[in-house]
């Protein structure tokens, strides 16, 4: 595969993620520290330190969408797609649309931002505006408008609509509806998909029914804790970088921090997906089936003291389901070639400056 071929391709993509592993890693360990201190409600305290330590890894998190976005921009258009790339990340935040919205929302920006700069150019003494004013502004409207009459709108409307028949699905058989549950949370980590399922649950903590709360802990939990476990069980099947973030992603899902398996997802997912959704399923499953309960929203293992019938359904729950996902990725993934082992995020801009050389003649 050439250059060129990365950059129109998976490229972009991959400079995306290397570049939003590290705020994943910092707002997943800022989370769990505050969690270990003040405990699984910590959530609602911004007074003591564990409680600022909590809400700092929580914008940290905030910022996940934006840098994927922004970085897969800069990967089109180099350093002028950065800007606008950033603001249709956080759109796609607002919208509660997550890294789907940002993925399609930084190619498209990157794609607007490098057309601009490709097709358009202005006298000698004005070019230097292009990179830093001309091309982030035409971005900012586009990503305003992309985001705003299309993308947010059409996937938000969605997700409205698949929300209240999923909260039918709730009245319905425990165990199926953990199957379906945990189905989701395995489809994206966290991102629009997951969302429609833990609104369900969210809201029906509000009303004292904890059972989809408790299957949510459990089933979250598996995508990094599995997705980590084999990066070191099997290495020779996952990348250095992937090899790398095993650890991370082992304390970010003890700590229920799903976005921890977002990078190998990226990544891999035709491989990824068959192995963690029947994990997920099976764990939320184990969960529903057992009755397991959750007055709290986050916490993983954390929260277990605080939550019903954690044995033997919660530890069942987590302990098969990282089982499945972790040995269904030891059958499906193939091992790295050494080549393909080698390649980088394409960082080509990295290497130039000249966008942003700026001529000042004096007189």
């Amino acid at each position: 595969m050439t250059k060129s071929n990365l950059k129109l391709g998976t490229g972009p993509m991959m400079t995306g993620v290397s570049y939003m592993i590290p705020v994943i890693c910092l707002g997943g360990i800022l989370q769990s520290i505050g969690t270990m201190i003040g405990g699984p409600s910590i959530g609602g305290d911004t007074s003591s330190f564990a409680g600022m330590l909590y809400a700092g890894g929580s914008i940290a998190m905030s910022f996940v969408v934006p840098v994927l976005a922004a970085y897969i921009a800069y990967g089109i258009c180099d350093r002028p797609g950065i800007a606008p790339g950033l603001v249709i990340g956080m759109l796609s935040v607002n919208y509660k649309i997550g890294f789907v919205g940002g993925i399609i929302g930084g190619y498209a920006v990157g794609y607007f931002c490098k057309f601009i700069k490709d097709k358009f150019s202005l006298s000698k003494d004005l070019q230097s505006l292009m990179p830093l004013l001309i091309i982030p502004i035409l971005g900012g409207i586009f990503a305003v408008v992309f985001m705003g009459y299309l993308v947010g709108p059409l996937i938000g409307g969605l997700q409205t609509i698949l929300i209240g028949l999923f909260s039918q699905m709730a009245e319905g058989p425990r165990v199926l509806f953990g199957l379906v549950f945990g189905a989701m949370v395995g489809v994206d980590f966290g991102g629009p998909v997951t969302k429609i399922a833990t609104t369900v649950a969210n809201g029906l903590v509000a009303d004292g029914v904890i059972g989809p709360e408790g299957a949510k802990v459990v089933c979250c939990m598996v995508p990094p804790l599995s997705l980590g476990l084999a990066s070191l069980i099997f290495p020779k099947k996952f990348s250095k970088t992937e090899r790398a973030n095993g650890p991370s992603a082992l304390v970010l899902g003890c700590c229920q921090v799903t976005e921890g398996g977002l990078p190998y997802l990226l990544r891999d997912p035709l491989h990824v997906w068959p192995a963690v959704i029947p994990g997920t399923a099976i764990a939320a499953a184990i969960a529903m089936y057992f009755n397991v309960g959750s007055p709290v929203m986050m916490g993983g293992f954390f929260a277990f003291p605080v939550m019903t019938n954690v044995l033997p359904g919660a530890i069942l729950g987590v302990l098969f389901g990282v089982v499945i996902s972790t040995g269904l990725l030891g059958i499906i993934r193939k091992d790295i070639k050494e080549s393909d082992d080698q390649i980088e995020p394409d960082d080509s801009a990295s290497a130039s400056f000249k966008d942003f050389d700026i001529t000042i003649k004096e007189g």
